[in-house]
């Protein structure tokens, strides 16, 4: 370029601002701001960004650029000066006053610029930039074929161009206008691959599908276009955002999904595309798209039929609810009344339930209230047709709707037509023959739907229905019902008559309250006649013994008596008897209560009264029985003895008097007579099948009574006889009487050697009969050791030292059987006991008799074989002996552990000699230390 070019050019762009090399302003590319296509677009090569433009007329710069751009020679002028134009005519707009036929004359002339620098290459900027400016340029003036030439060029040169993903986008457009499928899928997969422009991107993927879909490729179109849905779904907040032609874009999307579904077969096309593509968050819109598709083509069928297809693979979408609405309204469109009618009730009967209503939005629970109202209208019309079975179940089916039309209706609000539905919901119960729910209709009707004009007599049609009931829990809420009729239609005539018969029928049905109110109502209206005194009476003695009442029973079955008795009526033999015996009852009750309160002595005083006022032998016989024993209670005795012998002499077969002997012995031991008792045990033992527990208490009563003769006789005369025992409980219980015996008796071997063979022949052991068998084999063994240290060793040695090993080996026995069963001080004393035994044999040895022939030499010789023989004694001692002092480790420390540290320090004075305190020590604190020495 020329410097006088340069200066003229440097002049007239000074008043801009300038842009390069340390300049303060910025160029950038534009793309796509104009049209859709490059040859809708204007061909803007740099749009200039800089300071605040100068107070100059944006038309006189523009002027100067035209005037420039037509007196320059050289083509890089020429440009840079068209450049700068379009840059203005970008940001200014009409107001440049340049029309589109004024630009295809200047691109005209533009166009030999960029060719002359092209074809020279000697153009000082960017070439990818001139190339496709150039290609835009012949757009503008309508030569595509050069156009789309120019940016194969571009992407060809400079495929890294930030030009290249437009340049690839216009030529993938061309390749498609001109139906060549194939090669526009090739150059779009190359612009969705290679690009950074996401909006050219995204529609680059929609044009990639119709591609395919032009090729019959339909698996990789539909794949394709669900990319594309999925993309403006993640943008748009689930389609809920769409801004611009985005919204057309999915739309046709959509549309053409549901073509391609529809030209094989609907749904299952499309339910094996989401299977293969994985399912889609909107997988809804792909159906509802096809069944409107199948709609507008009025193929009503297969429209319902999509939208069904949806509802049975996905009962619980959220769509759901308007996909069953939108199969309504398919057949509704195409008169079909009874796919119609079947459709409502499907949709009404989804969503009947209160959970699944309350999850359908506002307008869809409007929409339920429409058609539930319609089907069940339908439904009780229909039903008055039929009869038998298929009536009942219409009228029940309709009285369904209409009840939760009544409550959905109370819910949003409108209480009238809520007490309407649930009065013809009541109506519709009863046709059904199911009396319980028309009543609870009809009282919701009466009661909770204010100003419904029908709800008197709703609540009174509720009233004759509890009254039809037989069931004696009815008449409590029969009470109710016409307490609240009454109460809310004070006015209403038939209320009081309602009234009359309820006092018996309540008694029966368990509603003493309401019951006694009745009753009181007529015992207190002065005009009631005698026999309906007397009922209300019987009704009133019969709460209060109820109720527990007694002194008030008593008052009314008295009051009801006397009536009887005033009435020119007699009342029935029969039902006079059974009064005096709920009399009786009451006052027998009165006693229990006294009993309860310790007002023993009207207890009493109130059984004595029983017998003169009930004809009931049974009755006096047990106020009678029930008077001694409540005598034993208060520590009456010698009265309650005298009772209970005359209760045995007047009932001798009673059953009552079996339990009379058990009471006496009671009374007996009680007032300081065991004698006594124990005889009347022992009588009674004389004709009982199992005697011995009488017998052996009667035992125990005599010891009390000090004859210990007799009753040691019995006992022995128990354990002679008594089998082996078959439970814990009888093994204590006869090891116990051993136990007694020996104590009894200190000289008793036998029974200590029967507790001690019992306990160890026992699988059923406690602490106290092993304490006791345990004591008995110490006594036992501890007599064996008598006798083996008081046998002496003499000559011949061999005879006397079988018989004290003998010995010694049944104090050894006993002693291991006290060690088996004691506890640690039994244990202790055994091991003690059994340690002196071998120290005394070893002693023994040592002094027993020696020959009187040997002479000095031999004796010595003798003496030496006698240490040999007791050595092995002593051992044993020593060890034994160290076993008790081993208890120590354990926390066992007594008497005879002491006595072995003392035998042990004599025997060992090396080891055990020591001035030493031996202290109790708890192993819990120092485990590590513990061994079994045993």
């Amino acid at each position: 370029m020329s410097r006088r070019l340069m200066v003229t050019l440097l002049g007239l762009l000074l008043p801009l601002g300038c842009y390069g090399a340390g300049g303060k302003g910025s160029f950038q590319v534009n793309l796509g701001e104009d049209g859709e296509t490059i040859g809708e677009m204007r061909p803007i090569f740099l749009e200039m960004s800089s300071q605040q433009l100068p107070a100059i007329s944006v038309k006189e710069v523009a002027r100067r650029y035209k005037r420039l751009f037509e007196e320059a020679e050289e083509p890089e002028v020429r440009i840079d000066a068209l450049h700068r134009l379009t840059s203005l005519h970008s940001r200014a707009g009409a107001s440049l006053e340049l029309t589109p036929q004024q630009e295809a004359v200047i691109y005209r002339e533009a166009l030999k610029s960029y060719e002359m620098i092209v074809s020279e290459g000697r153009y000082q900027g960017r070439l990818d930039e001139l190339l496709y400016q150039t290609a835009k340029a012949y757009a503008f003036i309508g030569e595509d074929e050069q156009s789309i030439k120019r940016l194969r060029q571009l992407v060809g040169l400079y495929p890294q161009s930030s030009l290249a993903t437009e340049a690839r986008f216009r030529i993938a457009e061309d390749a498609f206008s001109r139906g060549a499928y194939a090669e526009a899928e090739q150059a779009y997969q190359r612009v969705i691959d290679g690009g950074d422009n996401a909006g050219l991107q995204q529609k680059a993927l929609y044009m990639l599908g119709w591609s395919q879909y032009k090729q019959q490729a339909r698996e990789r179109a539909s794949h394709t276009f669900l990319a594309v849905l999925d993309g403006y779904r993640d943008r748009s907040d689930n389609f809920a955002a769409l801004a611009g032609g985005s919204e057309d874009l999915v739309n046709d999307t959509f549309r053409i999904l549901a073509l391609m579904a529809a030209q094989r077969d609907g749904a299952g096309t499309l339910d094996r595309m989401l299977a293969r593509e994985g399912g889609r968050a909107y997988d809804y819109l792909l159906y509802d798209r096809l069944a409107d598709y199948y709609l507008a083509k009025q193929r009503y069928a297969d429209s319902a039929a999509v939208n069904r297809h949806f509802i049975d693979r996905n009962p619980a979408h959220p769509r759901a609810a308007a996909m069953r609405a939108q199969i309504v309204a398919v057949w509704e469109a195409g008169g079909f009344d009874r796919e119609a009618r079947q459709a409502r009730e499907d949709y009404v009967q989804a969503y009947a339930a209160p959970a699944a209503y309350a999850a359908l939005s506002a307008s869809e629970q409007v929409t339920w209230r429409k058609l539930a109202g319609q089907v069940a209208d339908a439904l009780y019309h229909a039903s008055g047709r039929k009869a038998g079975a298929a009536g009942s179940k219409g009228f029940a089916d309709a009285g369904r709707y209409y009840g939760r039309l009544g409550d959905v209706n109370g819910q949003a609000g409108t209480p009238t037509d809520a007490g309407r539905f649930w009065r013809l919901a009541g109506d519709a119960w009863l046709q059904a023959g199911n009396s319980d729910r028309a009543t609870a209709f009809f009282e919701k009707a009466g009661y909770q739907a204010p100003d419904f004009g029908g709800a008197a007599d709703a609540a009174w049609a509720a009233v004759l229905e509890y009254r039809k009931q037989p069931s004696p829990a009815a008449d409590e809420s029969l009470t109710e019902a016409v307490d609240r009729f009454a109460r809310v239609f004070p006015d209403d005539q038939r209320a009081a008559p309602a009234r009359a018969d309820l006092a018996n029928r309540l008694l029966a049905a368990g509603n003493d309250a309401e019951a006694r109110r009745e009753a009181l109502q007529v015992t207190e209206s002065g005009q009631a006649a005698v026999e309906d005194q007397r009922a209300a009476y019987l009704v009133l003695g019969q709460i209060a013994y109820q109720t527990s009442q007694y002194p008030e029973a008593e008052q009314a079955y008295r009051q009801a008596l006397a009536l009887a008795a005033s009435d020119s009526r007699p009342m029935p033999a029969a039902e006079v008897a059974e009064t005096r015996n709920q009399l009786a009852r009451s006052i027998y009750r009165q006693a229990e209560v006294q009993e309860a309160n310790g007002q023993n002595a009207e207890a009493i005083a109130s059984l004595q009264r029983i017998p003169a006022v009930s004809p009931d032998a049974k009755i006096a016989m047990n106020a009678r029985y029930d008077a001694a024993t409540m005598m034993l209670e208060s520590a009456q005795w010698e009265p309650a003895i005298d009772a209970l012998q005359a209760f045995r002499h007047d009932y001798p077969g009673a059953e009552l008097t079996e339990g009379v002997s058990g009471k006496l012995v009671l009374a007996y031991t009680s007032a300081g007579q065991p004698a006594q008792a124990a005889e009347e045990l022992l009588q009674r033992a004389e004709n009982a099948p199992a005697p011995w527990d009488d017998r052996l208490q009667a035992a125990d009563l005599l010891l009390d009574a000090g004859d210990a003769g007799r009753a040691h006789a019995i006992i022995s005369d128990y354990l002679a006889q008594a089998p082996a025992p078959g439970n814990a409980e009888e093994h204590g219980r006869q090891q116990r009487l051993r136990h007694q015996l020996i104590v009894a008796s200190s000289s008793a071997p036998a029974m200590r050697q029967a507790l001690l063979e019992q306990e160890l022949a026992s699988e059923w052991h406690s602490p106290e009969t092993l304490a006791w068998a345990a004591n008995a084999a110490l006594v036992l063994a501890d007599r064996e050791a008598e006798r083996f240290n008081g046998i002496a060793l003499v000559l011949p040695l061999k005879t006397s030292l079988k018989a004290k090993r003998r010995a010694l080996e049944a104090a050894v026995a006993r002693y291991d059987q006290a060690r088996r069963l004691g506890d640690d001080t039994a244990r202790s004393q055994a091991l003690y006991g059994e340690a002196e035994l071998f120290r005394k044999l070893a002693r023994d040895i040592m002094d027993s008799e020696r020959p009187g022939t040997l002479n000095e030499l031999e004796q010595a010789q003798y003496g030496v074989l006698l240490e040999e023989q007791a050595y092995p004694f002593e051992e044993k001692a020593i060890d034994l002996h160290a076993r008790n002092h081993q208890l120590i480790a354990d926390g066992v420390y007594n008497r005879w552990v002491r006595r072995s540290l003392d035998v042990l320090g004599q025997m060992y004075p090396g080891r055990y000699k020591r001035d030493a305190e031996w202290i109790n020590w708890t192993t819990g604190e120092v485990d590590y230390a513990r061994a079994d020495t045993r």
